[in-house]
């Protein structure tokens, strides 16, 4: 992460541990925080899409244990199996899991799909919540107060008791 090494004016010396080192113009402490944080964005906003995508691809564990796969093949996959039970053009299919297969009909499939629709909506919840805190990070201590992992998983906690509350 890049912090403010030095101010001495007119220049702010941005670092990153060893790897990066410069002197930038700024008019102040304040001005030179700022540099580093708007070159951290772009960094930390990466890392938050990636750990989406690898929560949101990595598969959910159902109860009963079924492993549903969740990467995107996988996911329509499912959509489009759970259309065709909902309006009627199949009886039944055969799921596949990342542990078993299994012969389902609608009955049985609903509680699967909105598990995988839960999920995904959780993850993108968490994406946007962190995403928000770190355009709103307008400081370096405000920076390195986001854990991406974890405060991720808090808003996708909170995304997934938002429906169970709501079915309740």
């Amino acid at each position: 992460m890049y912090t403010v090494e030095v101010y001495k004016k007119p220049y702010a010396r941005i670092v990153d541990g060893d790897t990066y080192a410069s002197d930038f113009l700024a008019g102040s402490l304040a001005e030179g925080e700022l540099i580093a944080v708007g070159m951290n964005k772009p960094e930390m906003l990466t890392e938050l899409a990636t750990y989406r995508l690898e929560i949101e691809t990595g598969g959910l564990e159902l109860d009963g244990g079924m492993r549903l796969l969740t990467d995107r093949q996988s996911q329509a996959q499912l959509n489009i199996a759970y259309t065709d039970l909902k309006y009627g053009l199949i009886p039944d299919t055969d799921l596949k899991a990342e542990n078993s297969f299994a012969a389902v009909n609608l009955e049985q499939m609903e509680p699967i799909a909105k598990a995988l629709a839960v999920h995904r909506r959780a993850c993108f919840r968490g994406e946007r919540v962190v995403s928000t805190a770190i355009e709103n990070a307008k400081t370096l201590a405000l920076q390195l107060a986001i854990d991406i992992k974890a405060d991720f998983s808090a808003a996708y906690q909170s995304a997934v008791a938002e429906v169970k509350d709501a079915a309740q």
